[in-house]
């Protein structure tokens, strides 16, 4: 199976998003979250445009619209959860989400990717230039789902082809997808 990496593909007009306080769309644990109400998020105030597409961006990851939640409910995608989030663009929308990686993968090839920083808080590295996937835990790894992160970077999604083949026939706007990326040699 073919793993893509998740890119984000601004629209024309279309800014990108700021979470308020108390922020609490951590994406560097990968556990289930919920919220008694809504994060908020907003428009950047140095952004003029306003347009919205399927996959908003936010400094943290994604909001995927109620039209991507549909397909991954429809195909039983797994590895994301969807937290309901309130955003502020002109008008409350309530009808997006965060997507929120609820499995990963330990597949990072630190040295390829020149890794820097690795922070305990994080459990992970803070800057990586070249992302590249170690080719063989690729190949000793059974993934079990059709999105996730990686256990030691976890500031990317990948998604399965399925996934990328069903958001790409549904037309989706906002989102590209780059063929997951292999160091020559393994560590």
């Amino acid at each position: 199976m073919n793993y893509y990496l998740l890119s984000a593909v601004f629209e024309p007009d279309e800014a990108s998003f700021t979470e308020h306080q108390p922020q609490q769309l951590n994406f560097y644990h990968t556990e289930p979250k919920s919220f008694a109400t809504p994060p908020v998020v907003s428009l950047d105030a140095f952004y003029e445009g306003r347009a919205m597409s399927d996959f908003l961006k936010l400094g943290i990851g994604f909001l995927a619209s109620e039209k991507v939640q549909r397909i991954f409910q429809i195909n039983g995608f797994t590895g994301i959860q969807f937290v309901p989030v309130e955003v502020h663009c002109d008008t409350v929308s309530n009808g997006y989400s965060f997507m929120n990686c609820i499995a990963d993968y330990d597949l990072l090839d630190p040295l390829a990717s020149n890794a820097k920083r690795f922070k305990e808080v994080i459990g992970g590295y803070a800057k990586v230039s070249s992302e590249k996937l170690d080719t063989l835990k690729f190949l000793q790894c059974i993934i079990a789902h059709d999105c996730f992160t990686l256990s030691n970077y976890k500031q990317v999604y990948y998604v399965s082809e399925r996934v990328k083949l069903a958001l790409e026939q549904a037309g989706v706007r906002g989102i590209g997808f780059i063929a997951a990326d292999f160091a020559a040699t393994s560590a």
